[in-house]
């Protein structure tokens, strides 16, 4: 997974970089070895359990500057997946004068066959419907032991007015038995995005499946 990251991060900073620059949302990524990213958690702190496997930070003209924390923990529940088998929590702040104002938050958590994943390089920030505002989007892939089909999973945060943040979802079922079909659902506000937003997070999606499948 470490592999991955690393080979992915210009990727992912390409994209976060190809965000308009009209809207002049300026964003940064940071990962453990970034001399920034020491100096965000000395600032800041770390307001999540676990260790930080990602740290973005965006400036919205107008909203205000954000930092998005993905985080790994230790699996508080018993899991047998693998010898560290890690719990996930992100969530995306405000800053506040020194500080940080929760804004939304997720957790996904190990336990018995079952390992949450973040696939980094399908974590990306964007501005697909061009309104100022970003979108974050969150992709993780539940692990298992089992032959039960397996989620993939594509979590957007955004705003549908004002700066309060909603939250989405489109889920891929991976089929592991020959007899099980690829499906994909897409939860009520999923449905209620602008139509950009919503095709990308499809082919976040899409592309994070073809490196599964």
């Amino acid at each position: 997974m470490i592999a991955v990251i690393f080979r992915m991060l210009i990727l992912i900073v390409a994209c976060i970089i190809g965000v308009p620059s009209f809207a002049q949302i300026q964003t940064g990524v940071y990962f453990s070895s970034d001399k920034k990213y020491t100096e965000i958690i000395e600032d800041l702190g770390n307001p999540l359990p676990g260790n930080p496997v990602m740290i973005v930070r965006t400036f919205v003209p107008k909203h205000g500057s954000y930092v998005w924390f993905l985080n790994e923990s230790k699996a508080s529940n018993s899991a047998y997946f693998d010898n560290n088998p890690k719990d996930l929590h992100a969530g995306i702040f405000l800053e506040d004068h020194g500080g940080l104002l929760p804004q939304i938050a997720f957790k996904d958590f190990s336990v018995g066959l079952a390992q949450p994943k973040y696939l980094i390089n399908s974590c990306e920030i964007g501005d697909a419907n061009k309104d100022g505002f970003p979108e974050f989007y969150l992709t993780y892939f539940e692990e298992s032991d089992g032959l039960d089909a397996k989620p993939l999973k594509v979590i957007v945060y955004t705003s549908l007015g004002g700066d309060k943040f909603s939250k989405s979802k489109i889920t891929a079922w991976i089929p592991f038995q020959p007899e099980d079909e690829y499906r994909e659902e897409k939860d009520a506000n999923f449905r209620l995005l602008p139509q950009h937003i919503g095709l990308r997070a499809e082919r976040i999606l899409k592309e994070a499946k073809n490196g599964i499948m």
